[in-house]
């Protein structure tokens, strides 16, 4: 298990081939399983020589005569040819497709490996699908002669037995001989349908995925007469609805759509079971009334049929078209579709445990029951993946307490797998709709389930893990830049051709099949971001945002509900607990400086620059500017906010330099005031005060005025400020 998880997730090719033959070598069976599978899911489509060597060595029909036989597991071989499935995906390899064409119809061979050929065939129909997946014939390009349509439309209807029956292999004999042959079942030239069938249609289905080819389509259509259904396998009939929906590709999340695929004769028997109940429960007449078809009522309807035969048919189409809604909406979260799928759910329920006559006439065999209600249960988990939907959950918590001896190992697993879906990667992954994500939740939840852990006469249970290769991260989670830690944010998702919008949060689990066309941050804490989301549905992994928290504000998980800012704090004459606000809220090391030199309140001494009366209001000053350079993220201002302080509050004359920084600051107020509408960003940078530069400019005229009017006596004090004086009100210099 742990080398198949390695394999799974990408890490098993770190392993050389030695240690792989170490492995192999050991003979455990479900070692060399984990080691087929971890290795061609980690080579998936790259057909590499070396991993397809090591499968092709442990499956006998690709062997040549020299080889000495090998008495391989029948479990070992079906992963062998999955694992051929895999690393050849999507190539349309010739050898391998007419190596899987014929395995699908093999003889049996070898009295040992007789039970699981239904498992093997699928297996083939399975790897046959992926290498040729969604290459129909109009896109395949030299395999027009092998004919595999008409050669899978033999393996499922039986149609046209004889007209391959002459097809030469691709290896003649193999390295099988005369002892090899089965001794315990001998088909002669006849096909065994009810083992080549699902393998067929599920390879079919595949082949022309979302193709919408209604020829091909028309190949598993539906019996329309109960003589034709009774010529078919029930279960077969729901692989017949999901590889027909893969087709057309044409499914619909309703009720309705589930109720269509249903052949008309199916409806009507029911139809006439339930009123025959109907009129024996108003005789008085209990379940003994005859469904023979001789009443009055229905002699317009079927004459005679099988009951059961009906009531399973009935059951498995509708478990087929819920297993069609949750393949083709895997992932995507759709209301309508997990609504449909829940009715049917609470239909099957219904059917198990209501004692009502006229349900008991559309119950079918209790294994029947069971089975399609895990498909219908699992549909759902597939549709909600990675959500966490209550609901959901508390509907498969209740299908999974039943517990006795009518419940066997499958149904356990079927329903604990709908659970770990339903919270699939902690609620950060969900799963794919891709053909590639497709192919493996076909094989993954393949509906039949095994009895026992070991069982794996109909279906290889180790694919049953194939889904977490079409598992894929969809989280939107948004990081702060400057912590690099992920934070929770609101946000806005509008749709395309409507004003309505989505309210949201980060984390956000991105479905499949998303239409979102914008996403918008709606916080006050964060900087406002704007991004385009048309391309997530292409898009694998998402990727995060990255945001910036403005200052004085923590984020919603350090403060819920915002009563911690710096705006309610900001009135606080606690010079200790601001210091420690501007250190929680800002990273910025000049700022914190700052606030730790100039805005302490213990702050002993005078200030010999500054007027007498300015020292009581200096450390007021500084918190004021230490919060607004912390809220607007300007610590660069701080020197300058400390100049103009010192020209409001100095004694001595200003300096020509001073009187400069000033008047560019004048200017640069002046212009800002008359930008243009389309400088609306440069409009909102304020990086001084406008009302400080005003009373500064006040400060300065007024001193300039009262140095013009000094008397004699301080006629060299007069001298001094005269450059100050001349740069202020931009008097020429002589030259």
């Amino acid at each position: 298990g742990f080398l198949m998880a390695l394999g799974l997730r990408g890490h098993l090719a770190a392993l050389n081939t030695s240690d792989l033959t170490d492995y192999l070598s050991q003979g455990t069976i479900t070692t060399t399983v984990g080691v087929f599978l971890g290795m061609a899911a980690n080579k998936r489509g790259s057909c590499d020589p070396g991993v397809s060597k090591m499968l092709c060595l442990h499956v006998p029909s690709l062997l040549p005569p020299s080889f000495i036989p090998m008495d391989l597991a029948s479990t070992v071989q079906a992963a062998a040819v999955a694992g051929i499935g895999l690393l050849y995906q999507k190539s349309s390899h010739r050898l391998m497709t007419e190596f899987l064409l014929n395995e699908i119809g093999r003889q049996p061979t070898k009295d040992q490996n007789t039970n699981d050929r239904e498992s093997f065939a699928l297996v083939c129909g399975l790897s046959l699908g992926l290498i040729n997946l969604q290459k129909g014939k109009a896109t395949v390009s030299g395999l027009e002669d092998l004919k595999i349509e008409e050669r899978l439309h033999r393996y499922i209807s039986g149609v046209g037995a004889d007209k391959f029956q002459n097809t030469p292999p691709p290896f003649p004999n193999g390295n099988q001989t005369e002892g090899d042959r089965n001794a315990r079942i001998h088909e002669s030239d006849m096909l065994n349908r009810d083992i080549t069938a699902p393998g067929s249609i599920l390879a079919l289905g595949l082949m022309y995925i979302k193709s919408e080819n209604v020829s091909v389509a028309s190949i598993l259509k539906l019996p329309d007469t109960h003589f034709l259904l009774d010529y078919i396998r029930p279960d077969l009939l729901a692989l017949r609805v999901l590889a027909k929906s893969l087709i057309l590709w044409n499914v619909e999340p309703t009720a309705e759509w589930i109720d269509s695929q249903v052949p008309s004769v199916v409806q009507n028997s029911i139809e006439f079971m339930r009123k025959a109940a109907a009129k024996a429960v108003s005789l008085g007449m209990g379940m003994d009334v005859e469904m023979d078809g001789n009443g009055d009522e229905s002699k317009n309807d079927v004459a005679d049929f099988d009951p059961q035969a009906v009531r399973q048919a009935n059951a498995f189409i509708i478990a087929g078209a819920c297993f069609s809604i949750g393949i083709r909406y895997a992932g995507s979260a759709n209301r309508d579709a997990a609504a449909a799928i829940f009715q049917r759910v609470m239909w099957f329920l219904e059917l198990r445990d209501n004692k009502d006559v006229t349900r008991q006439v559309q119950r079918p065999d209790l294994t029947t029951l069971t089975t399609c209600l895990c498909t219908s249960a699992i549909s759902l988990a597939l549709v909600m993946a990675g959500t966490g939907d209550l609901d959901s959950f508390r509907l498969f918590r209740a299908l999974r307490w039943s517990c006795d001896d009518n419940v066997s190992y499958g149904t356990h697993m079927i329903y604990g797998a709908a659970i770990g879906l339903l919270f699939l990667g902690g609620g950060k992954r969900t799963l794919g709709s891709s053909p590639e994500d497709v192919a493996m939740l076909i094989a993954a939840f393949f509906p039949h389930y095994p009895i026992l852990s070991s069982d794996n006469q109909y279906h290889l249970q180790a694919l049953r893990h194939m889904y977490v290769l079409a598992a894929h991260d969809r989280i939107l989670e948004s990081v702060d830049v400057d912590s690099r830690e992920k934070v929770c944010i609101p946000i806005e998702l509008s749709l395309p051709d409507t004003p309505e919008c989505i309210q949201s949060s980060t984390p956000f689990l991105v479905a499949n099949n998303s239409n979102f066309v914008e996403l918008r941050t709606k916080s006050d804490r964060y900087y406002p971001i704007v991004l385009k989301t048309t391309d997530w549905n292409s898009r694998g992994i998402m990727s995060n945002i990255f945001v910036k928290r403005k200052p004085g504000h923590l984020s919603y998980l350090q403060d819920p509900n915002a009563l911690r800012s710096l705006s309610i704090q900001a009135g606080s004459t606690n010079s200790e607990s601001f210091l420690k606000s501007i250190k929680m809220m800002s990273d910025d090391s000049v700022l914190a400086s700052f606030t730790k030199y100039f805005c302490k309140a213990d702050k002993k001494g005078s200030y010999p620059d500054l007027l007498p009366e300015a020292n009581s209001d200096f450390l007021r000053y500084c918190n004021l500017v230490a919060n607004e350079c912390m809220q607007e993220e300007k610590s660069e201002m701080l020197p300058l906010y400390l100049t103009l302080f010192r020209l409001m509050n100095s004694r001595k004359q200003q300096t020509v330099s001073n009187v400069w920084d000033l008047r560019i600051l004048r200017t640069y107020m002046r212009r800002k005031g008359g930008l243009l509408p389309s400088d609306k960003l440069l409009a909102s940078v304020n990086l001084v005060s406008e009302e400080l530069i005003t009373l500064v400019c006040e400060h300065v005229d007024d001193m300039l005025e009262s140095a013009a009017d000094m008397d004699e006596c301080k006629a060299d004090e007069s001298e001094l400020m005269l450059p100050a004086e001349k740069v202020w009100y931009e008097v020429p210099l002589q030259c």
